[in-house]
């Protein structure tokens, strides 16, 4: 029986990366995209892409069964053509769940313990003590109970007061959720929390689900941190609430537009923690997802179905 054709981009070979892919060596002939070579190269008999499937190139793939992406955000991948088609989906979000998780929650903390505005005083020099927030006494929003928001509110149980949840599906009450909101209570559910955590998928759905409404909703100097994409928050509108004093602070690691613009008011405002896209980065983090890449590969091979597979027609 032949092996599985496999290509990988966006990793490197390297010593370490290869000893956790040796398992799949029986069943699999695995390649990595080396300079100057291009995807479509590999797509006449390609079964198994770790990358990205481009539009350009989705009619040369005809023999492809399953795409992993290197990402937790599918969306660069859901044009029609591969939305309505068979090809398996997966991404990495379970390789990176637990620090994206903890760095959403950072921001939270060091946002209400204004740590952000010391450091600010600190590099001027000044020694002035700013009033922070008790963190014991916050109600945590969370927009979005996939992985990231369940491991969230399992981070932030333990230290806030209450943990109120709103998704775009049916979520049920656990030991670490105080309130469910339903998706047609936005409104409610902002001006009952103190601060909000976003870990939405980008969807037509979601896409400028925070603008000028939803930040009129929201409590009076409350916080939002958007761990997930930036098309969710409407940029304008971010600024508007912190400005206006709608909002304590905010903790932004997405943005429409990465990197962010150097004349984008976003990178003077004292209220906000702005950081890169980072949450998801840490040490070892290619070898994650490459065990996350092997665990699902011995489920496909099995049976060529992979539990946790992405649902296309969602876009999650």
């Amino acid at each position: 029986m032949s092996r599985i054709k496999t290509l990988i981009t966006m990793i490197n070979s390297t010593p370490a990366i290869n000893e956790l892919l040796a398992e799949l060596t029986p069943d699999a002939d695995i390649r990595f995209l080396k300079a100057g070579e291009q995807v479509a190269d590999y797509l006449d008999d390609l079964e198994v892409l770790y990358g990205t499937l481009t539009e350009a190139d989705f009619s040369k793939a005809g023999k492809l069964k399953w795409v992993q992406t290197n990402s937790t955000g599918v969306e660069h991948v859901m044009y029609p053509a591969f939305r309505n088609s068979d090809i398996i989906l997966t991404n990495t979000g379970s390789s990176i769940t637990a620090i994206v998780a903890e760095h959403a929650v950072a921001m939270l903390f060091a946002l209400a313990r204004n740590l952000h505005l010391q450091r600010d005083l600190m590099k001027a020099h000044k020694w002035e003590i700013i009033r922070g927030r008790e963190i014991g006494g916050i109600t945590l929003g969370i927009l979005g109970v996939g992985k990231i928001g369940s491991r969230v509110a399992a981070l932030a149980k333990p230290a806030v007061k209450k943990v109120h949840v709103l998704d775009v599906k049916e979520i049920t009450k656990n030991e670490n959720i105080d309130k469910v909101y339903g998706f047609d209570q936005l409104t409610e559910f902002l001006g009952d929390c103190d601060a909000v955590i976003c870990s939405l998928p980008s969807t037509p759905q979601t896409n400028n689900m925070i603008s000028d409404k939803e930040f009129s909703a929201m409590r009076k100097d409350s916080y939002l941190i958007n761990i997930s994409r930036g098309e969710i928050v409407d940029e304008n509108a971010l600024l508007k609430a912190l400005r206006g004093g709608r909002l304590a602070g905010a903790g932004i690691d997405v943005l429409e537009q990465e990197p962010c613009p150097e004349d984008s008011p976003l990178w003077d405002e004292p209220r906000l923690l702005l950081t890169p896209h980072s949450a998801g980065f840490c040490e070892n983090l290619e070898e994650r997802k490459i065990r996350q890449f092997v665990a699902n590969f011995r489920h496909y091979i099995r049976n060529r179905k992979i539990p946790g597979s992405l649902d296309k027609t969602r876009g999650w």
